[in-house]
């Protein structure tokens, strides 16, 4: 049976490395039908064979002298010589008579050579159907790309958790409403209150775990306190399961799982006001959008004084941006390039603008803040160097020790084109990604409480209404 194609295991299908691997799938059905697999070689044996039996008969016909008669001739000599006298043979020739046995064996054909003779007769008949050539192989080899659904984002993961949290605040208030105490009727209440309310919990685990900004929902409730209340919610459910929910609902019970509803609904709504005033802080950035030409370096001195003032970190106010192709050798390095001389400054602000990004990663952990050494104004500015290339994919050219000991102005001017072009990259991919969050499609999801004055409005007659 042809070989179809290597199953491998689930761990293996996620790992790219072994799934670009092909298989020998194909040399196994070649080997197969070649008959390379059976005994020592299978054909490649067999010509071995035929070469030790072609060996064999030239080293028997090197054997005949050159005066050695045809096999015939000698067949009818020795049936001659059994009937002769001895004294008539010796008379004979001695061309004909063999004067020793290896020369008799020579005359007689020895039924060895004959079996090898008809065997090698046999093969040699065969070998033309044997090599007929094998149709080609086709590879059994099949990459099937495992396709990975993209993690859900924050408004999705929004009103996944409110529809959660609005069917448990039903369940709950539908417990009030027992029609008797039939029996059977407070363990079907309770099964159905603890499917909503474990399906609640999922959704808030899911929303804390995938959430886009973590160090964001942390500043408004910190982890420690999260885990607590989904273990406090938690172990009520278990309580009312272990007592099979006799006597229905219980006061403290409901109060704990409304407290929990409540306590998420806050963390949501001060992160919708959070992000409503973000966005309302970000409108008012001048440098975010209008025709800016002929004033990039304006443009980008707004974009670095904005973020500067948001560190609150320097007191100090940013000097003007020149531009040093306008300067004298003499009038370099100017004060607002003198202002990122040690580095520090590019630091924090490398850190301030991946931390109001959309993919906050690859900060600068470590810094300089003494530099009276000389090698720590260099390193702070490596530092920035290389975030900036993992980061932000930007090459800087800059020649670290000359802006640190100050005596070219050609890299001074290269450090202004440096910082030109490192503000005008991030400021583009930050922009973009605000943009794309204001997008209008995406509609920020509200938790809504339905009291019992509002659902007896929904149920009036229209006539009442």
């Amino acid at each position: 049976m042809r070989p179809q194609a290597t199953i491998f295991a689930e761990s293996a299908k996620n790992r790219e490395s072994v799934m670009s691997l092909g298989t020998i799938a194909h040399l196994q059905y070649y080997f197969a039908r070649t008959g390379l697999l059976d005994g020592k070689g299978a054909q490649l044996a067999k010509e071995d064979e035929k070469a030790m039996k072609m060996k064999k008969k030239r080293r028997a016909s090197s054997l005949m002298p050159p005066t050695s008669v045809p096999r015939a001739t000698a067949r009818t000599a020795s049936m001659s010589m059994v009937d002769t006298p001895l004294a008539s043979l010796r008379s004979a020739s001695d061309s004909v008579v063999p004067n020793t046995i290896s020369d008799y064996n020579t005359l007689v054909e020895s039924p060895i050579d004959e079996e090898a003779d008809t065997e090698g007769s046999l093969i040699f008949t065969d070998e033309s159907e044997e090599s007929i050539m094998l149709p080609p192989t086709v590879s059994t080899y099949t990459h099937r790309p495992v396709y990975v659904a993209p993690p859900p984002d924050l408004t999705t993961l929004r009103r996944e958790l409110t529809e959660a949290l609005e069917s448990a605040l039903q369940v709950l208030k539908e417990c009030d409403k027992c029609p008797d105490d039939s029996p059977g009727w407070y363990e079907l209440q309770g099964l159905h209150l603890l499917d909503i309310t474990t399906l609640a919990i999922r959704a808030a685990k899911t929303y804390y775990t995938a959430h886009s900004a973590p160090k964001t929902l942390y500043a408004i409730k910190t982890e420690r306190a999260l885990r607590k209340e989904l273990h406090e919610v938690l172990e009520i459910l278990k309580k009312m399961a272990a007592r099979n929910f006799a006597g229905g609902l219980r006061t403290p019970e409901k109060v704990g799982i409304l407290t929990w509803i409540v306590g998420i609904s806050e963390v949501i709504q001060r992160e919708i006001d959070g992000e409503k005033r973000e966005a309302e802080k970000r409108a008012k950035w001048s440098w975010r959008a209008g025709d800016w030409a002929s004033r990039e370096r304006e443009r980008e001195y707004q974009f670095l004084k904005c973020f500067l003032d948001e560190m609150k970190g320097d007191s100090s106010p940013l000097p003007e941006w020149r531009d040093p192709a306008s300067l004298l050798d003499a009038e370099l390095p100017t004060p607002f390039l003198s202002y990122w001389q040690n580095g520090l400054m590019l630091v924090l602000l490398h850190n301030e603008c991946v931390r109001n990004s959309k993919r906050q990663f690859e900060q600068i952990k470590v810094w300089h803040t003494d530099f009276a050494k000389p090698y720590r104004l260099a390193e702070n500015l490596r530092f920035w160097i290389k975030a900036a290339q993992l980061r932000w994919e930007i090459v800087l050219d800059i020649d670290v020790m000359a802006i640190v000991q100050g005596d070219k102005p050609d890299a001074w001017r290269k450090f202004d084109e440096a910082l030109m072009k490192w503000c005008r990259v991030v400021r583009e991919e930050l922009t973009a990604a605000w943009e794309q969050s204001r997008s209008p499609n995406r509609k920020t999801p509200s938790l809504r409480v339905v009291t019992d004055a509002d659902e007896q409005k929904e149920n009036a007659p229209v006539e009442q209404l």
